[in-house]
């Protein structure tokens, strides 16, 4: 027998709904719902994402449209005075002639409708079923009151009809907190019964109160559980990473000369570079395959892994992080220690470099609004890009006249990307705005510095305004690079083989 998954009732309620609540998902189905009132699991029209969606979520969206509307605080009831049901009018839910009229409005937009008493207790929030009973009975104007209330104290409605307020406050304080609700709404209820206008004040300043102190407590506890969070995370991280080494360790210890060969050898470390670049790209499965099939694998790993096993231990990344590739037993344990490191450093380096690309992007180089744009775009495109809200970018458009002009970063942004920022503004000139220093540097990086300047001290400050690398690599690197300025002075001027006879001299001992 077939179930029916969304009546005509609350597919018009939905509908009426949806324009006040942030739903895409239920707004990708309006057209449905539009075309078909009664929803079954059977009918041949609902496809099956559909189905599933509404089955999931439709009691969450009914419950969310009930707390988008109220009871019209001019004239929240009128009872029609012809006993003639022709002259009724109708129930904007259920279509029935409803001699009792109750008028609610749209809290967004202040759409009116007129909803049967009956639909009121079936589809509207506890508050408007509460406020119904009581200007139903004792006092028509206890809607108006309540607004009034309500605007003079805020936290009212949070106390009396928010099951989730104070989530977190401690079960020694929980009968303080129902103390605490039934204190305040026999005070709103008493007040609402008959028409006045002086607002409860001293009456429900006690609970009011009360209700402030433990709403401090309620935010330290949830500050204590996110702490408290943090730790045991930060110490599983620790301890994963302690078995981690271990294993490494204790796979070092017992691998083989011929393992330990391997391990050291050119090709197997560049192959396990190249792999752990794409295991940090995230890629699809599919394309990650379809890469690492293209790579030279050393001869002496074939018979130790395969495309299947990779694929394995990229998506084991890519969900928590790290690799331990438990489920892969016949897998050297070296190789998972090994591509583990290899993947984890790449990862940070990945995360560093493009929160330096997003800094310079937005503040650290001088582009044009275009050019912004541009880079902000491409940077957005990336796996690391993807990680952030979209309004990031947006921000990032203006962010550099906004923090000339001394404003903070946004409040809004992850914490991670404001420790970022802030680690590089703190090491900003104070009158000028600089690149993000990149902690490593390609050849490809270092011939755009050769090719763009001429002389050595040209290529020397444009190396020094845009990497900042270890001592000695940096060494290395500046050596190489006035090597380079040299040689091309020489050949500019035709005297490389005077120069190149006077260098075998002067080193010949």
């Amino acid at each position: 027998m077939a179930t029916t998954i969304l009546t005509p009732a609350e597919n018009r309620f939905l509908q009426l709904s949806q324009r006040a609540l942030a739903l895409p998902g239920l707004t990708r189905l309006m057209p449905l719902l539009r075309d078909h009132p009664t929803i079954k699991d059977s009918s041949d029209f609902l496809p099956r994402s559909a189905r599933e969606a509404l089955l999931e979520q439709r009691v969450d969206w009914l419950v969310q449209s009930s707390e988008a509307w109220k009871l019209l605080a001019d004239s929240p009831y009128v009872i029609n005075p012809s006993n003639n049901r022709l002259d009724w009018r109708h129930c904007a839910l259920c279509h029935k002639p409803v001699r009792y009229e109750y008028h609610v409005v749209l809290r967004k937009d202040g759409h009116k409708i007129i909803v049967g008493s009956e639909c009121v207790k079936k589809f509207m929030s506890d508050e408007m079923q509460y406020l119904m009973t009581i200007t139903t009975e004792d006092n028509i104007h206890a809607v108006a009151q309540y607004d009034d209330l309500t605007a003079h104290y805020p936290q009212v409605p949070e106390i009396l009809w928010d099951p989730e307020a104070l989530p977190n406050l401690p079960q020694t304080h929980q009968r303080r907190q129902h103390w605490v609700r039934h204190g305040t709404k026999d005070t709103v209820t008493g007040y609402l019964k008959r028409p006045q206008t002086t607002l409860p004040e001293t009456q429900l300043k006690p609970y009011l109160t009360e209700y402030d102190v433990l709403t401090g407590i309620d935010q330290e506890a949830a500050t204590a559980t996110q702490q408290a969070a943090k730790r045991r995370a930060e110490r599983e991280k620790q301890l994963a990473e302690e078995e981690a080494q271990a294993a490494w360790q204790h796979a070092e210890h017992q691998e083989s000369t011929a393992v330990q060969e391997l391990r050291a050898s050119a090709p197997y470390r560049s192959y396990l570079r190249q792999v752990a670049d794409l295991i940090t790209r995230h890629l699809p499965l599919t394309a990650f395959k379809e890469k690492v099939a293209a790579l030279t694998m050393p001869a002496s790993l074939k018979k130790l892994v395969n495309s299947y096993q990779l694929g394995v231990m990229a998506t084991e990344f890519a969900r928590t992080g790290q690799i331990q590739a438990a489920r892969l037993q016949i897998v050297p344990r070296y190789l998972v220690a090994d591509l583990n490191r290899a993947s984890r450093q790449r990862a940070n380096q990945r995360q560093r470099d493009w929160w330096d690309d997003l800094f310079n992007a937005a503040i650290g180089f001088d582009l044009t609004p275009a050019e912004r744009t541009a880079s902000l775009a491409k940077l957005q495109h990336s796996w690391e890009g993807q990680q952030v809200p979209a309004s990031v970018y947006r921000d990032c458009e203006t962010l550099r006249d906004q923090l000339t002009a001394g404003e903070a970063l946004p409040a809004t942004w992850p914490a991670e990307l404001r420790q970022a920022f802030t680690q590089r503004l703190a090491v900003q000139p104070a009158n000028d705005w600089v690149p993000a220093k990149k902690n490593h540097v390609t050849t490809t990086q270092l011939r755009g510095l050769v090719h763009e300047n001429t002389e050595f001290d040209q290529i020397k400050r444009a190396y020094h305004r845009l990497y900042a690398l270890p001592d000695g690599a940096e060494a290395a690197t500046l050596s190489a690079l006035q090597q380079v300025a040299l040689r091309r002075a020489d050949a500019r001027e035709k005297r490389e083989s005077v120069t190149q006879s006077l260098v075998r001299k002067l080193l010949d001992e």
